[in-house]
C-alpha cells in the first residue's frame, strides 16, 4: 500500500484547510520545493507540527532535539560538520556497540542522503526526523566552534571605505561610546562685510553631517536591515527555483 501524501495526512488531520492545501501546492507548482516547508514558510504549520506529520506519514520516529544535552566527541566524528550542514542532520548517539548511528534529519525521506552517511561512517544507520531550525540549534551545541544558523538571520556588519569592518550587529552599536562633539566653524558670508550683516545672511540648513553618531549609525542599520531583508528574499527565491539547496547556501556563508 503506497504511503499517504502528506497534503491528504494534513487534511485528514483538520491540521489545514482544502484551501490552504491548494495555495501551498500552488506555490510548489510555481517554484518547486518541499510541500511542508512550504506551509511552514507560509505560516500556515507550525514546525512542530510538520514534523510530527512527517513521523506519522513516513513512520519515522519525531526526536525532540532541545532535550538533547550533548554528543560525545566519538559520535560526532562519524558525521563530518560540513556534511552535517549540507544534509540538515545531526548525529543524537551511537547503539549496538557503535554499529548503529542514530541521526535526527530534516529529509529523512531523502534516500541519497542516508546512503552517503552510510557509507561515510561505515554503520548502520537510523533515522529520525527533526525540524531545520531544531536542526541548526543543536548543530551550534554539538559542534563546537559552529555558529547556530538562526543567528545569522539578524546579523549585518558596517565597513568603512577599506572594506575594514567597523560594527557587526546592533549590540555593538549601543556600546560605543559617542565621539565629542566638533565645533563648527563660522559659515561663510556670515562676516559683515560692507552693508550685510547676520541677519541678511540665510539660515544654514541641517545636512546629514549635522546627525548625531547614534542617528547616523541608527541610518545606517536601516539600510542594512533593508538590504539583508532584500537579500533573503531573493534568496529564498532561487532556494525555490532549485537553484541551489538551503544547505549549500549556509555551508558558502560558514566558509
Amino acid at each position: 500500500m503506497p504511503p499517504i501524501k502528506l497534503g491528504d495526512l494534513l487534511l485528514k488531520a483538520r491540521a489545514i484547510t482544502e484551501l490552504q492545501l491548494r495555495a501551498a501546492l500552488s506555490e510548489q507548482q510555481k517554484w518547486g520545493g518541499r510541500l511542508g516547508e512550504i506551509l511552514v514558510r507560509m505560516n500556515i504549520l507550525t514546525e512542530e507540527m510538520l514534523v510530527k506529520a512527517l513521523s506519522k506519514q513516513l513512520a519515522v520516529p519525531a526526536v525532540n532535539l532541545d532535550s538533547v544535552q550533548g554528543v560525545p566527541a566519538h559520535v560526532r566524528a562519524k558525521l563530518p560538520a560540513q556534511m552535517a550542514k549540507d544534509f540538515a542532520t545531526v548525529p543524537v548517539q551511537l547503539r549496538d556497540d557503535g554499529k548503529t548511528l542514530v541521526v535526527a534529519m530534516a529529509e529523512p525521506q531523502n534516500i541519497e542522503h542516508v546512503d552517503t552517511i552510510r557509507s561515510v561512517a561505515r554503520c548502520r544507520v537510523v533515522v529520525q526526523v527533526a525540524g531545520r531550525t531544531a536542526i541548526a540549534r543543536a548543530f551550534g551545541r554539538f559542534y563546537e566552534g559552529e555558529i547556530d544558523a538562526s543567528d545569522l538571520e539578524g546579523s549585518f556588519k558596517v565597513v568603512d571605505a577599506s572594506g575594514n569592518t567597523v560594527i557587526r550587529n546592533s549590540e555593538e552599536i549601543s556600546r560605543r561610546p559617542s565621539p565629542p562633539p566638533m565645533a563648527s566653524p563660522i559659515p561663510r558670508g556670515t562676516q559683515n562685510y560692507g552693508r550685510s550683516s547676520l541677519t541678511d545672511v540665510p539660515a544654514p540648513q541641517p545636512s546629514a553631517s549635522s546627525q548625531s553618531p547614534t542617528d547616523m549609525l541608527n541610518a545606517i542599520e536601516g539600510a542594512q536591515r533593508r538590504e539583508v531583508a532584500a537579500l533573503k528574499a531573493m534568496v529564498e527565491m532561487l532556494i525555490e527555483k532549485g537553484v541551489f539547496t538551503r544547505e549549500e547556501y549556509l555551508a558558502r556563508l560558514k566558509r
